[in-house]
């Protein structure tokens, strides 16, 4: 499709929006205190007021519903590793558009019709798993519809029913290289996966190398967020230029964190999302909290849709040490660089902004006491070098630190007790 059939879309389904918008109690008094001029289109979308994360907890359970509760199909909520869950709420035609948007998806990373589809993550109120599944039948794919287990099954599984696609969050793409690394190596011989879809928490182009290497897989890159109705909003095409964003569904910018003013194409800030056809749960400007930027440029796969980097970080992930911002993702960036690493990772604070970087090593590298040494130096000069800080570093066997069976938490932050 090209700009402009999109953007006659976008302006059209921009003023449906705005109306449902107003049947939201607190999306309506913010349309009044903006006191809003005329609005033609996306040009004019920086006059509509900003919706916050906040402005949802706080009309917990339906008070951010624009339809009637009969209307609602289904409900999901966030993975609430953040906050209490956000709840989200689907009618009819809201399923309807997820599962096109995941089946878009899913057909982008170059899955098609004979495919066997297996999802690792939970399927149910999570916002994630029902609509990857949906999705997935939705293109033809066939459905093994695992969920949550541990990686040693999952990988069985995919050997039983010849699975050759799947979904995982991006930390449990690492339990399935690891899990798999510590069996025989005849095992990948029987393994048939050639693409995985990865998303819902930060992850870096260096933890996919890691994922890819060990997996002998394509993975790529989706995103998405329970408030605009889950995963689909914008994923990786075979060339992995960058996440195309759906335009005609959803409206992009990108603002500048501080003063929520919009920026240019390739400049860095706060990603702001306006879903077009959401029937129960409208928003307008939603301020996501993801840091990221709009590619400048067109794709080699033809598609017209803008591009999106890859989330450098959320604003609230951001911790200071000593004046220093630092997100996880630059600490993580340097140790999956390393082939020595399997990409696990433990930042912990302590004292008066003390700092150890603890991260685990393949088994190879932990018999090699001279490797263990010398990527111990090495991290820290290069986190000094990246983020002006001194770090402890420590080095453990593969194993050794704790796992989590949702998001990966990276951050053990103990100078709030010291």
């Amino acid at each position: 499709m090209d700009r402009t059939s999109l953007e006659k879309i976008q302006r059209e389904k921009l003023l449906v929006a705005i109306r449902r918008a107003n049947k939201v109690p607190f999306l309506r008094q913010k349309l009044r205190e903006a006191k809003l001029e005329s609005i033609t289109g996306p040009s004019d979308i920086a006059k509509l007021p900003f919706t916050f994360k906040k402005d949802i907890i706080e009309c917990f359970p339906f008070g951010a519903l624009a339809v009637p509760i009969t209307k609602v199909a289904r409900i999901h909520t966030s993975s609430g590793s953040t906050n209490k869950p956000i709840t989200t709420f689907y009618t009819k035609n809201d399923l309807r558009v997820w599962s096109e948007l995941m089946a878009r998806g899913l057909a982008g990373i170059g899955a098609k019709k004979g495919d066997i589809f297996q999802n690792t993550t939970s399927q149910g109120l999570f916002t994630g798993g029902l609509g990857l599944i949906s999705g997935a039948e939705r293109l033809g794919l066939v459905v093994v519809p695992l969920g949550s287990a541990n990686p040693d099954k999952q990988l069985e599984t995919m050997r039983d029913f010849g699975v050759t696609v799947f979904h995982a969050i991006p930390s449990f793409g690492l339990r399935l290289a690891e899990a798999l690394e510590s069996k025989e190596n005849a095992m990948r011989a029987t393994l048939k996966i050639r693409l995985a879809l990865c998303g819902a928490e930060p992850w870096t182009k260096e933890m996919r190398r890691k994922i890819e290497g060990t997996l002998e897989i394509d993975a790529f890159n989706n995103y998405g967020f329970a408030e605009a109705g889950g995963p689909g909003i914008g994923v990786e095409c075979i060339f992995k230029n960058g996440l195309h964003v759906w335009e005609d569904h959803f409206i992009m910018e990108v603002v500048d964190p501080k003063t929520g003013e919009q920026l240019e194409a390739e400049e860095e800030g706060e990603l702001v999302i306006t879903p077009l056809d959401r029937e129960a749960m409208p928003l307008l400007r939603y301020r996501t909290g993801d840091i990221t930027r709009i590619i400048d440029g067109k794709c080699e796969c033809g598609r017209t849709h803008r591009m999106m980097e890859w989330m450098r970080g959320r604003i609230d992930d951001m911790i200071k040490i000593r004046g220093v911002g630092l997100y996880p993702s630059n600490i993580e960036r340097l140790i999956a660089s390393h082939a020595e690493s399997n990409g696990q990772f433990q930042i912990v604070l302590s004292g008066i902004d003390d700092m150890l970087v603890r991260l685990e090593v393949n088994n190879a590298a932990w018999r090699d006491p001279t490797a263990v040494a010398n990527l111990k130096t090495t991290l820290a000069h290069e986190i000094k070098r990246q983020t002006l800080l001194r770090t402890d570093v420590e080095i453990v066997a593969s194993g050794t630190l704790p796992r989590s069976d949702g998001k990966a938490r990276h951050i053990v932050d103990l100078r709030r007790i010291s």
